[in-house]
């Protein structure tokens, strides 16, 4: 196909289309300050530190942007941070975990770390791999103590490759983020330091992350924190969207069309032949994406061309009825030379993607030939040009006798596609067919679709309104119109039948311990309906809602937040909710 460009676009003026997941790491470390753990040293199963400081998260987590973009541990007493070190030689062995406990700063080894060395690579498992793109990248979360330091990051994609990249931070100390001292004690300290560096990853689009390693500490005698990983995944799942095309010609034979050559209203060639839709659209892959026009009596096809003069004027329209296999000119045709151009303006447009393209469906008489597309935007157009081959000889049945539609020989039918991802970003109004460069023959196309999603007006957020007290949360959704909502769920207990959705319009907050007083999670979902959730061997489900098209939905904001009953004092363990605003 050859791509002839007349572009006239700003194409620095819009952002392609993201989707940022944030991943569910393996932690091995209880190493963040938070409310409660704070002058124990000596808990068995309580904060230390990966040297003499942490974090403090004792008043929650801090309202700054750098913690915003991640999903960070937000409860006390479970592990918060991979840790890339040996808390035993740290610092020349000065915090080696005590053999006793004795209330001093330096603690004994807890019971949820089974051994002090965790220098060896430290592997996260990505329960559901995620799809990059040609924007995609990856952004890290930590801090390295004792001096600062590299160390390693490869991510494993799910066709076998790896690739590793090397990320550096300074010494932890003296940053803009509240910080514990005094080892294990956590006693208010000085601010601390994190690293945030981001690994371009658009050299890998079309692979998915399946695991992501840490490895290769360039400071032996450092420890290495590591809070959260972010990847910029490729944008999906993605509509498939049939266009409705202004049909400007009744060109298919459907049901009661044949043998009415004189119709008023009825059926008329292109040229002397007709796909035969008597039996309804064939069942055949070609269709599969389009919706070609099923019902009989309307227009079916845009036809480009002109009856009167195709095939040399062979076929020229009868001036009165008389019942042989040339028609009169039919009421719906005002105007016999349709050559075009012919537009549909789209009664909702189209947002498109990274993977966007759009395919046509299409027939061309008397040796084929070429013909333009030109796709409009709100700023600018682009033109590409598809090629046919001659209608006759191919796998569709098919009329003949130009309007009287006898049983005839078999047609062809043409595909093209129109790549679009560079477009991600555009919003698509309008489709043109134009300059076709056969003169003595015509063109029918049936249907066309553009894979993207619908536009609203608004844009799309999503927010990860926590509340969870353990699973993490996560989406693949745009948000956009037209496409399915969906969301995932890692460290839920694994194949449990006890785990449930909950799934609402709109936002709420209601305290778990209103209901149940020794909980400390938060409700999100107001007015909930309730799905069984289907929980794999790892701890991972998906809910999925199916694509809407009605633009009356945009802005409208849809929570999920998953639930699993438990034997505890606090029956149910909640995942935090995320929300999703439909727009672009």
């Amino acid at each position: 196909m050859r791509l002839a460009v007349s572009l006239i676009l700003l194409l620095a003026s819009v952002a392609p289309c993201q989707n940022t997941v944030s991943v569910a790491l393996n932690y091995n470390y209880n190493g963040i300050a938070h409310s409660g753990e704070t002058g124990q040293p000596d808990a068995p199963n309580g904060f230390r530190s990966i040297s003499d400081r942490a974090l403090d998260f004792t008043a929650g987590v801090p309202g700054d942007p750098v913690f915003t973009r991640f999903s960070l541990v937000t409860t006390p007493g479970a592990l918060d941070m991979v840790h890339l070190g040996n808390r035993d030689t740290v610092n020349n062995g000065n915090w080696a975990f005590d053999p006793m406990a004795n209330g001093n700063n330096v603690g004994i080894q807890p019971a949820w770390l089974q051994n002090a060395n965790q220098a060896g690579a430290q592997t996260t498992v990505v329960a559901n791999p995620i799809p990059l793109g040609i924007n995609s990248s990856a952004s890290v979360l930590f801090h390295v103590s004792n001096g600062g330091g590299s160390c390693d990051v490869t991510f494993a994609y799910v066709s076998g490759q790896t690739s590793v990249h090397t990320i550096v931070a300074p010494d932890w100390f003296g940053g803009s983020h509240a910080g514990r001292d005094s080892v294990d004690q956590a006693n208010a300290g000085g601010n601390l330091r994190l690293t945030e560096v981001v690994i371009n990853l658009s050299s890998y689009a079309g692979e998915a992350v399946s695991q992501i390693a840490f490895s290769n500490r360039s400071n032996s005698n450092a420890g290495y924190g590591i809070y959260g990983v972010n990847v910029d995944a490729e944008v999906s799942p993605q509509g498939v969207q049939p266009i409705p095309l202004q049909y400007n010609w009744n060109g298919i034979v459907h049901t009661g069309e044949a043998l009415q050559p004189d119709a008023p209203n009825g059926y008329r060639s292109i040229a002397d032949r007709g796909l035969d839709f008597t039996a309804g659209v064939p069942n055949h892959a070609l269709f599969s994406g389009f919706e070609p026009v099923d019902v009989p009596g309307v227009l079916d096809v845009v036809m480009l061309g002109n009856r009167n003069t195709v095939a040399s004027g062979s076929f020229v329209f009868d001036a009165t009825p008389d019942g042989d296999d040339i028609g009169t000119q039919p009421a719906w045709l005002p105007n016999v030379n349709v050559t075009g151009p012919q537009t549909t303006v789209l009664p909702q447009p189209i947002l498109l993607d990274s993977t966007s393209v759009a395919s046509v469906l299409f027939q061309m008489t008397h040796g084929g030939g070429v013909f333009d597309v030109t796709f409009a935007f709100t700023t600018g157009s682009i033109t590409a040009s598809m090629r046919g081959s001659d209608w006759l000889g191919g796998p569709f049945v098919a009329t003949g006798n130009v309007d009287r539609a006898l049983p005839g020989l078999p047609l062809r039918i043409d595909t093209d596609t129109v790549d679009l991802s560079l477009l991600a970003g555009f919003v698509l109004t309008s489709i043109t067919f134009s300059n076709l460069s056969n003169p003595n023959g015509n063109l029918a196309i049936l249907a066309a679709n553009v894979t993207g999603c619908l536009a609203c007006a608004n844009p799309a957020v999503i927010t990860n309104l926590g509340g969870g007290d353990g699973p993490m949360i996560q989406t693949l959704s745009t948000g956009n119109l037209g496409c399915p909502l969906d969301w995932t769920v890692t460290g839920a207990t694994p194949s449990t039948a006890l785990g449930l959705w909950a799934v609402g319009l709109g936002t709420a907050s209601l305290p778990l311990s209103v209901v149940f007083s020794p909980c400390t999670s938060t409700i999100h979902v107001a007015s909930p309906t309730i799905v069984s959730a289907a929980v794999d061997g790892l701890g991972a489900t998906t809910i999925s809602l199916p694509l809407v098209t009605d633009p009356s939905v945009c802005g409208t904001t849809v929570t999920a937040q998953y639930a699993e009953l438990q034997s505890s004092p606090c029956p149910l363990r909640l995942s935090d909710a995320l929300s999703i605003t439909i727009g672009n």
